[in-house]
């Protein structure tokens, strides 16, 4: 791993008392690179997906998860710098192209976190196809017909992809045109608009689109993961859209202020720690408002969540359970009640929260 990276640049003054020290949070990023070479090595061909007492299940197409995996070796040869790594990494992204025809949203998380800036022409295409299902005259990017959503998924929005979705359309503008640009404003728009609710931290999920207008296809949830992703949209929005649509931006920097409070976890509650993961991601990522003394010094807030997550929840093997997941039921169908697991995408957001937090990368690569 590089030894070379700057200290943090927050004043000490801006650090919780329980932000990890830089020795502390770079242990942490070696467990998680020794588990990800460990479930490499277990993986082989297939995509892993989620795991129940330390059992991991596999997939040769990765479900709607294999960006993660992919994203995963990216960020370990990025971290590392070794050229084995980085050969994992280059393989994996190069196997995501069977994927360019799914019919799903979830493209944007395979291509922008699985090949990105890394593989340029891979993940521009992605974006080409995904800007061809977008809903007429300007609208955003529908689900789609995949994982059993058939003719509905060709009219609804969700709030999950928003994010990646946003960064993969904004960085494939210069190339595509203003018609990514113009997507990923309406995505912003729709979701801004239709996702977050008058009443708080609570999210709707989904989203119907009838003559261009959303409007909810499911109540609004308090659950963690949902505000997570919405976050996630938030800070990738802001940034993405800052210059060519900076009102907007400045939206999406307000509506975050009731969701960028510390997720509360005592080791013991039936929450997220995947969503805890993302949500200290997002926060690394939001930018800040001028005048604006509503909004944390969330950079610090960043720190303290991963703080709370290695210490409560990242064992000494570098396994990081507590995802929250409907899993398979012994029949094959889905289980009765969602099981806490370790995922794929827990793993790599709680590695991408603790290199940017030691500064191993900055906040805009992934």
């Amino acid at each position: 791993m590089r030894t070379d990276a700057p200290p943090p640049t927050d004043p000490a003054p801006d650090r919780p008392h329980d932000a990890l020290s830089r020795a502390d949070a770079t242990e942490a990023v070696e467990r998680l690179l020794r588990a990800t070479a460990r479930l490499r090595r277990l993986a082989a061909d297939r995509y892993p997906l989620y795991a129940v007492d330390g059992n991991w299940t596999f997939s040769r197409r990765g479900s709607w998860t294999p960006g993660f995996w992919a994203g995963l070796l990216r960020l370990t040869a990025r971290i590392t710098g070794d050229r084995t790594d980085r050969r994992h990494a280059a393989k994996a992204g190069a196997r995501l192209a069977e994927r360019l025809d799914d019919d799903t949203v979830t493209r944007s998380i395979t291509f922008w976190y699985g090949a990105g800036a890394d593989r340029p022409g891979l993940a521009r295409e992605a974006a080409r196809r995904l800007l061809a299902t977008a809903l007429p005259d300007g609208g955003p990017i529908p689900v789609g017909t995949a994982w059993g959503r058939a003719a509905s998924g060709r009219r609804e929005v969700e709030v999950d992809c928003w994010g990646p979705l946003v960064r993969l359309l904004a960085w494939s503008a210069p190339e595509l045109g203003a018609a990514a640009q113009q997507a990923a404003v309406a995505q912003t728009r729709s979701c801004l608009d239709g996702c977050l609710t008058a009443t708080g931290p609570r999210i709707v999920e989904r989203l119907t689109v009838i003559d261009g207008t959303p409007a909810p296809a499911s109540p609004p949830t308090s659950a963690a993961r949902p505000a997570a992703w919405a976050l996630l949209g938030l800070a990738e929005s802001a940034g993405a859209l800052a210059d060519r649509a900076p009102g907007l931006a400045a939206d999406c920097v307000r509506a975050a202020v009731p969701l960028s409070r510390p997720p509360l976890h005592d080791g013991s509650s039936a929450e997220d720690t995947s969503a805890d993961a993302i949500t200290a991601v997002a926060l690394h990522k939001l930018p800040r408002l001028p005048r604006d003394p509503r909004l944390p010094a969330h950079t610090a807030t960043a720190r303290a969540v991963t703080a709370r997550l290695v210490r409560e929840r990242l064992r000494p093997d570098g396994a990081f359970p507590g995802t929250h997941y409907r899993v398979s039921g012994p029949t094959g169908g889905p289980a009765p009640e969602p099981a806490r697991v370790e995922s794929v995408w827990a793993l790599f957001f709680l590695l991408l929260a603790l290199a940017i937090d030691v500064e191993l990368i900055t906040p805009d690569e992934f």
